[in-house]
């Protein structure tokens, strides 16, 4: 996802079972990342796990000051944040791979007892719009109606699973 693509990036965190923030160590966030941050408190986050970029160097004495000012900085925008991991020591890069790879994701709030589909692709197929995807959250039901952003809602007239694995 390219900088600055704000509903791309809204789409993707609204999918996601977690969301991974690179901070910088020299460089603040900008209006465009303040608005985005803002935007993604309220849509709701996933799970949230915040790393400093390992491409920046960090001077050890200042290091302990840089990771506390961070925290308190996500904090802002995701509250249950306990820590920023720094790319830079090996522990903090295997207990952030540990926090992504053994952790399970909380729900959030709008998503419960709603379905959503994580498409793959699309295409019109007789006067009707085809769908191929994943469905998350509860099981999708053809009596419901199906809402597209910015679009509207429409009726299921036919819902059909597939096999992930085929033969």
């Amino acid at each position: 996802m390219s900088y600055g693509n704000f509903y791309t990036a809204l789409d993707a965190c609204k999918v996601a079972d977690y969301v991974v923030f690179v901070l910088s160590t020299t460089v603040e966030v900008d209006n465009w990342g303040d608005t985005l941050l803002r935007t993604l408190q309220a849509q709701g986050l996933p799970e949230v796990v915040t790393v400093v970029s390992a491409n920046a160097s960090i001077d050890a004495k200042a290091r302990p000051g840089i990771l506390k000012s961070l925290l308190s900085f996500i904090q802002y925008f995701v509250p249950t944040q306990p820590r920023v991991f720094d790319l830079h020591v090996s522990s903090d890069r295997l207990n952030a791979l540990r926090s992504l790879s053994e952790g399970r994701p909380t729900d959030v709030r709008w998503k419960e007892g709603r379905s959503w589909i994580l498409a793959e692709s699309t295409e019109w197929e007789e006067g009707s719009l085809k769908v191929t995807g994943v469905v998350r959250g509860s099981s999708l039901s053809a009596n419901r109606l199906l809402h597209i952003p910015s679009y509207g809602d429409y009726q299921i007239s036919k819902a059909r699973a597939i096999s992930l694995n085929p033969p």
